[in-house]
């Protein structure tokens, strides 16, 4: 697997997400627009979901992040902006209550490994159902985390200071930096997620024009 896709690469997938199904469309765009865990983005119900003055919010509970051992730990607040909340408000009108990515299972929720081998099915390698026409994927060899390290990867890129980006994709500060720097950098998180977002839309926009 790749680890992180390239700049031309995510201009490439981004103009390619409309071969997807809705449902995984949607779920890829959350990973990249929003750069959290697909455990926690297949978890998300409208509950969680508020309009505030600044914009869409997502707060997480701390039992469903993965840091709910950890003492010091919080639920993990999530600015939503450009596609990942142009997502999530569509959905919201289809439903008033329970999951945002509802199934018929036994959970409730579609399930993350469903996504995965979804996408697996599209790469242009993949044998699954052999019988069954699909569009085969431009980029190759990754996978949907791979996506959150290409967020994190590229809001370094941009110039985001590193205590910020560990903040946006849900990691916890260590050591002595997690005793005395208490910081929840809301602000923060919003700017250089809408900057990620602007990154993104340049960078189809870029592949479009080639």
């Amino acid at each position: 697997m790749k680890g992180v896709l390239n700049a031309e690469e995510i201009g490439v997938l981004i103009n390619w997400l409309p071969n997807f199904s809705r449902l995984v469309e949607d779920v890829v765009t959350l990973y990249m627009w929003a750069c959290t865990r697909g455990s926690e983005i297949l978890e998300m119900e409208v509950s969680e979901l508020t309009r505030e003055k600044d914009g869409m919010w997502w707060t997480i509970p701390k039992l469903k992040t993965k840091n709910s051992w950890r003492d010091g730990a919080t639920d993990l607040r999530v600015p939503l902006v450009g596609r990942a909340a142009a997502i999530v408000q569509r959905r919201m009108q289809a439903i008033e209550t329970g999951y945002i990515f509802s199934s018929t299972g036994r959970s409730g929720h579609v399930e993350q490994k469903t996504i995965s081998a979804m996408v697996w099915m599209h790469q242009p390698y993949s044998n699954t159902r052999p019988e069954y026409e699909r569009a085969r994927l431009p980029v190759s060899h990754w996978s949907v985390h791979d996506l959150r390290r290409t967020g994190r990867t590229q809001l370094t890129a941009l110039g985001c200071d590193t205590n910020i980006a560990e903040a946006v994709i849900g990691h916890m500060p260590s050591g002595i930096e997690a005793v005395y720097n208490l910081h929840r950098y809301d602000c923060e998180q919003r700017h250089w997620l809408q900057e990620l977002a602007e990154n993104y839309e340049q960078l189809a926009n870029t592949q479009r024009m080639i």
